[in-house]
């Protein structure tokens, strides 16, 4: 059985001061970018640059028809491409929500509810399943503490945290329960570490990028050097020199692509858009083409390319009795069928769903207007479990009122074991392993 720490925490003046000293725990916040900015950045491009320089060469010449063309198109790229990046910065603000808004603390003896941004060093913070982790804690206290640190390492396999270990701050409490020290807090923390090394990355061009700098450089070059032979050979023959310059000029601006940058924003723009639509919104509208050109991808990352979802598919009683068992997901309905070669013992199968509901921490949720499937609270493993006892005709809530929790091993990484006592009406004792 793990202890329980008993701590009066700072007071509140000590709190005040440290807050003082060190400054709130927040992530400092990237300025935003400047909608004069966004527009240089799309400005800057090689080929929306050769279009500005082809709109000027058309105005000194007089064809302002071809001049509103060329700058239809560099307006409708620009305007594509801010917005873009504006939706995706909106999306990439609401990260900040991995935050803790609140945390539990001890000041002066007593459970506080405090914003999470006035925790210090030294405060004594209490989680409980669900809780976000606000600053970099310590661990004095862990109750069969599973933590989800996706967030953090993109790992989805929950991960255990002993006494005296450690939990990062954007990570998620999902099993059991903890309490800790905040050994670090703010820029410090592992957010504000990751956000800083975020901040200094700056990210190449992309492949459809470095295509297109690379085709307006060639025609660039090959359109002024058969300008350059044309007027030479036009001035050897005998024509007037004006007339050769402006033919010259002529045949650099009918060689560059107008509608070349808008019909690449736009297929651009259509994918982003698709990919809206499945909530992947990228933050440059080039990275559409760059995701296309992926071919291989190598993971080892459990839940990152599967659902991270467990379902009970086959039974075993302890009489030998074998059961297959259908249903989708976390959904409590389904079915349960026994196999043509074994005798069927319906009280065998209630008694091993019923064990593997009570030593069982997680819960099920029920669909909402926002959420429409059956989803999962908790371990997967002890959620298929749950959703397996309900297929059997079990109700949760119903037995472990029935049956209350008195006393429970967490689980141990190396006997790979949980067990729990329960006491049942009568005042006998269950264990349950």
């Amino acid at each position: 059985m793990s202890t329980v720490v008993t701590t009066t925490g700072l007071t509140a003046a000590e709190a005040a001061a440290r807050l003082a000293a060190d400054g709130p725990n927040v992530v400092e916040a990237l300025p935003p970018r400047r909608l004069f900015g966004r527009i240089v950045h799309q400005l800057a491009d090689p080929l929306v640059a050769l279009l500005l320089a082809a709109a000027i060469v058309t105005t000194l010449l007089g064809d302002l028809p071809d001049t509103a063309v060329i700058l239809l198109v560099v307006t409708v790229n620009t305007v594509i491409g801010v917005v873009q990046q504006v939706r995706a910065d909106a999306a990439i603000a609401a990260l900040d929500r991995l935050a803790a808004p609140t945390a539990r603390v001890v000041r002066d003896g007593q459970d506080r509810i405090v914003p999470a941004a006035e925790l210090v060093r030294d405060d004594f913070v209490r989680l409980e399943a669900g809780d976000v982790v606000p600053a970099d804690l310590r661990l004095g206290e862990a109750e069969r503490a599973g933590f989800d640190e996706s967030a953090v390492t993109g790992e989805s396999v929950l991960v255990h945290r002993a006494s005296g270990g450690e939990a990062a701050a954007g990570t998620v409490l999902a099993t059991g329960r903890a309490a800790g020290t905040v050994i670090r807090v703010g820029p410090a923390s592992t957010l504000g570490r990751i956000s800083a090394l975020v901040a200094r990355t700056r990210p190449g061009p992309t492949p459809l990028q470095r295509r297109i700098a690379t085709l307006g450089r060639v025609l660039g070059v090959t359109a002024v050097a058969v300008s350059a032979i044309v007027f030479a050979l036009g001035v050897l023959g005998g024509q007037p020199l004006a007339r050769m310059a402006i033919t010259a000029v002529s045949l650099v601006v009918a060689a560059v692509p107008e509608s070349l940058p808008a019909v690449v924003t736009l297929a651009l723009a259509l994918g982003a858009r698709r990919m809206a639509r499945t909530r992947a919104i990228p933050r440059r509208l080039h990275a559409v083409e760059t995701l296309g050109s992926v071919t291989v991808v190598a993971s080892d990352k459990t839940g990152t390319l599967t659902q991270n979802r467990m379902s009970v598919q086959r039974a075993v009683t302890a009489g030998g009795t074998r059961y297959a068992v259908r249903g989708a997901g976390y959904d409590p309905a389904g079915e349960i069928s026994a196999a043509e070669d074994t005798a069927a013992s319906g009280e065998e199968l209630l008694l091993l769903a019923r064990a593997g509901l009570l030593c069982n921490d997680a819960s099920l949720v029920a669909p909402t207007a926002d959420r429409p499937e059956w989803t999962a609270a908790g371990d997967p493993m002890e959620a298929a479990l749950l959703a397996f006892a309900a297929r059997c005709g079990l109700d949760a809530a119903a037995e472990r009122a029935a049956a209350p929790r008195v006393a429970e091993h967490p689980f141990d990484q190396a006997a790979r074991r949980m067990t729990t006592v329960h006491r049942r009406p009568g005042g006998d004792f269950l264990v349950v392993c």
